[in-house]
């Protein structure tokens, strides 16, 4: 919230007691110690200002210390790769100019720019001369382009047409923006446009400074807000690590971060995320609990990646720590993999692995003690594959695999138990794992997961050296 005090020489308090304040308060940290801007915070000041909400930290500064030129330089500075007056500056500022220099030139300059700021000039190298004064001329003006414009920068955190403006009829940040020139009565309550919170302060402009990486299609933010000391801590410790997290995937180098992140993160904390291709922030919520279970996981091989068709491909390490967040069981996440062993015969090894290992965390993440049954359950279909191939009905393996996959898919644990009570008398074999999954089926279908992962038509020689 901020609040319009008087406090000695400062008039401003801003705390963070959503995250869009918080982040912006993350953001105004940033910018005020980059120019050397002195301010207070509040838990450390002994008089507190009067109206201030109590229970939440917060800053206290001087509105006159944000100014839109002081905005603009630390922009540049702060996403000084993505300023694309820059990178021609820095080819402009060559003693000599090769015919590289040109072609990178014209490369790197968007036809914006030559529209907008070069008169439609187009550089060929003996002009160096006017392009160094129009960028020195048109700087701020620049700078303001290539800030809104991009797709990870101002744009895709805020209405970019709301850049440094104040007093908005509604939020500037996406997702929270609305049209203010076309019928806002449905978004109060009771249909009254007068309840309508739009809740706008020029402020919001520093949120896109608090988010993490910006190389990144998916940015974060951690708003932990007990203090103004650890915002500003944790989310530079959480930047940092995951600049340093090599992972092809965003959502999977966050998972990898938290696993890593017992330093700086030790209690519950929400998370905002913001993709470049969604027009909203999606927000969840770490508990400690489900963080220190992701950090069991730190060290199991969790890799498999499936294409499934154009738009989706299913990432097996990132559907195992999304659900441990958000204390959601593996049952659909085994049956996947289970089902995956009929598609590709090169991977079948792999893929039971990784099925098996899948059933050993489900089991622990339940607290049920049923691990002797499991190994007997595995051992159980491992004999039973074993005999099948003595008696030549090898074919039947996989058949007896898919009607039981098939009856858990479909929650029809009386059709599981009769196909493995049915094996069982083919093969002359007694099932002691059976009883167990007998006694109570739902609760104990991780046995019939481990029985089925284990039916496979490798031979016993093939096993041991597996083994």
């Amino acid at each position: 919230m901020k609040t319009k005090i008087d406090y000695f020489d400062y008039d401003t308090l801003l705390q963070p007691t959503d995250w869009r304040f918080a982040a912006a308060v993350v953001g105004l940290c940033k910018y005020f110690d980059y120019f050397g801007i002195v301010y207070k915070v509040l838990y450390d000041v002994e008089e507190k200002p009067d109206n201030y909400i109590h229970g939440f930290d917060g800053i206290i500064y001087k509105s006159e210390d944000i100014t839109e030129k002081k905005y603009l330089e630390f922009a540049e500075n702060y996403f000084e790769k993505y300023m694309t007056h820059i990178k021609l500056q820095n080819i402009l500022n060559k003693d000599k100019l090769i015919d590289e220099d040109i072609v990178n030139f014209k490369r790197i300059c968007p036809d914006s720019f030559y529209k907008n700021f070069f008169e439609n000039k187009r550089f060929d190298g003996s002009n160096k001369d006017y392009f160094i004064s129009a960028i020195y001329e048109k700087r701020f003006e620049m700078i303001t382009h290539s800030y809104k414009y991009n797709l990870n920068l101002y744009g895709n955190y805020c209405n970019k047409n709301r850049l440094y403006t104040d007093k908005n009829k509604v939020c500037r940040i996406i997702g929270y923006d609305v049209d203010k020139d076309r019928k806002t009565s449905n978004l109060g309550f009771c249909f009254s446009k007068e309840s309508f919170e739009s809740n706008d302060i020029l402020e919001f402009d520093f949120i896109p400074f608090a988010f993490s990486n910006s190389d990144m299609r998916e940015t974060y933010f951690v708003n932990n807000n007990f203090s103004v000391k650890s915002l500003t801590q944790t989310n530079y410790a959480f930047s940092n690590q995951l600049s340093s997290t090599e992972n092809k995937y965003d959502k999977n180098k966050l998972m990898l971060v938290l696993q890593n992140s017992k330093d700086y993160i030790s209690y519950d904390v929400e998370i905002i995320s913001k993709s470049q291709d969604k027009a909203y922030y999606e927000t969840f919520f770490v508990r400690l609990e489900r963080l220190k279970k992701l950090r069991e996981l730190s060290g199991k091989s969790l890799n498999f990646v499936k294409k499934i068709n154009d738009d989706y491909w299913f990432n097996l390490e990132k559907e195992v720590y999304m659900r441990c967040l958000n204390n959601v069981l593996l049952d659909d996440v085994i049956l996947r993999m289970l089902k995956f062993y009929f598609d590709d015969n090169s991977n079948k090894g792999y893929i039971k692995s990784r099925t098996d290992l899948l059933i050993d965390i489900n089991i622990s993440w339940k607290g049920n003690k049923i691990m002797d049954e499991i190994n007997s359950a595995r051992i159980c279909g491992f004999k039973a594959s074993q005999e099948l191939i003595r008696l030549k009905s090898s074919n039947k393996i996989n058949s007896y695999k898919q009607k039981i996959i098939s009856a858990l898919c479909a929650h029809d644990y009386d059709r599981a138990k009769e196909v493995i009570l049915s094996l069982s008398a083919y093969v002359g074999m007694e099932f002691s794992f059976f009883y167990k999954f007998l006694e109570n089926a739902e609760e104990n279908k991780d046995i019939a997961f481990a029985f089925a992962s284990a039916l496979t038509e490798t031979n016993s020689k093939n096993s041991e050296n597996n083994d």
